[in-house]
């Protein structure tokens, strides 16, 4: 029973976005804690100021100088140690709640040396526990926060009574308080009364607030997983279907080339129009279950392998994949800045796939005699690809429908140039599998009179 009420993670929070929140959380107190080390050197070096144009003004600096560094360092390690927890927890079996449970635990002990050193029940900085506790509130269970707080409020009635009975010496900001408060009973009673019912008032609110957001997220998440399953479930279905429907067609497009080709006989020349409009609207469906069967398997997998991939390599073996349609156009294609390896932690046969469909895209919508230009720019964790081209570009207020699932601009349409609209779609849902960004660019920065072009623009986790 005891430990049920006490535990570190209760049953309602024991999802995974739960504890990617919590470390984010861990991390906002490491950089209160910077603030907090700041404001303490700053308030010391107002005071310095201040004593000269008011004398009675006094306080120990020496020991709140001394807390703030404390704090400042021991806050260091705790920043440290949030870099390489993910190894930590590994090895030591811990997890985030102990990491917040241990930063709290430090932060209740220098606040009450800092209120000791600075008044105790006199002190202005006696209100930094509330807001202290409503964070440790957002982060802990109500029980584990209440009995902290519980046994610091014992500390500082023992620190208060030892004062008042002359056993430790009392430390004050001198010149703001006209009379002690300390020594006098009746006042020691209405703070420590007030301070408790305002502290675990504080708790309650905002543990019942962490309660509601916690119980709707994890609503959300389970929501989203069953999404997540539902669509899969959906993408498998289709995979099935279409891939059933490419046998038949395939099939078709066989016995229709063999009656063009003239293999089972002379076809007459009023049915040759027919038959090629027939065999055109085949391929174009074989065209189309492909493009279906690709992004169904990229929506499909989960875990995507990562190893070491060669961009440069990459894109020379593209040219060599596409150089007969680029040739037969007459395209300048360039890739830029000339470097003999540029190295990648990503999926080979994803990058392959999704860099082919935009170079496809830029030959098929150019111009002969044309440009594509590739540039690489390493921007420290990120590479940034941009594939820009000088073709017949998107129309400005089509740009965010492009990388929608079937959809053609009306530029392609007008040109007449067939296409199944799944190519931009796959491409994004292959940089986000990938943890990248896309985006789109009409006209490019290769446009020139008459040819706007188009820049597509990946930027890829290295």
């Amino acid at each position: 029973m005891i430990g049920s009420l006490f535990t570190l993670v209760p049953e309602r929070v024991k999802f995974e976005s739960f504890w990617q929140e919590i470390r984010k959380r861990n991390k906002w107190l490491i950089k209160l804690r910077y603030l907090a080390s700041l404001l303490l050197l700053s308030f010391l070096l107002l005071s310095i100021i201040a004593k000269n144009y008011y004398p009675l003004l006094g306080i120990p600096t020496h020991y709140i100088l001394l807390i703030a560094i404390a704090i400042f360092l021991y806050n260091v390690i705790f920043h440290f140690l949030w870099i390489k927890f993910p190894d930590i927890s590994k090895k030591y079996r811990v997890h985030s709640l102990h990491f917040s449970l241990l930063q709290i635990i430090t932060d209740f002990v220098f606040l009450i040396l800092l209120i000791y050193f600075t008044g105790g029940v006199e002190s202005p900085f006696n209100t930094f526990f509330v807001f202290h506790l409503i964070i440790g509130s957002l982060i802990l269970p109500g029980t584990i926060i209440s009995l902290i707080m519980i046994i610091t409020i014992g500390v500082l009635v023992s620190l208060a009574i030892l004062e008042f009975n002359q056993v430790i010496p009392h430390y004050h900001i001198a010149g703001i308080i006209k009379y002690p408060l300390y020594n006098d009973p009746i006042y020691l009673f209405v703070f420590f009364s007030t301070f408790s019912i305002v502290v675990f008032v504080s708790i309650y609110l905002a543990n019942s607030i962490a309660k509601v957001l916690y119980q709707r997220e994890k609503e959300l998440y389970f929501a989203y997983k069953g999404l997540e399953e539902a669509e899969k479930t959906k993408s498998r279905y289709v995979m099935t279907v279409v891939h059933d429907l490419k046998t038949p067609i395939s099939a078709a497009l066989t016995w229709v080339d063999l009656i063009a080709n003239n293999s089972v006989g002379e076809v007459p020349e009023y049915l040759r129009n027919p038959i090629e409009r027939i065999q055109a609207r085949l391929k174009n469906a074989l065209n189309l279950i492909g493009d279906i069967l690709k992004i169904t398997q990229v929506k499909l997998s989960s875990e995507i392998e990562k190893d070491e991939v060669d961009l440069v390599q990459l894109f020379n073996e593209l040219y060599t994949k596409h150089r007969i349609l680029i040739i037969s156009k007459n395209l300048d294609y360039r890739l830029l800045p000339y470097q003999e390896k540029i190295l990648i932690n990503s999926n080979l046969k994803l990058l392959d796939l999704a860099f082919s469909n935009i170079i496809s895209n830029a030959i098929k919508y150019n111009e002969p005699g044309g440009i594509i230009e590739i540039r690489i720019t390493d921007s420290g964790k990120y590479l940034d690809i941009s594939f820009a081209d000088n073709g017949i570009g998107i129309p400005e207020n089509e740009l965010p429908k492009i990388f929608n699932e079937f959809y053609r601009s009306s530029s392609a349409k007008e040109k007449n140039i067939e296409g199944t609209g799944l190519g931009m779609a796959l491409v994004k849902e292959i940089i986000t599998k990938l943890g990248g960004e896309i985006s789109i660019n009409s006209p490019s920065y290769l446009a020139s009179e008459g040819r706007k072009g188009t820049a597509v623009l990946v930027r890829l986790p290295k």
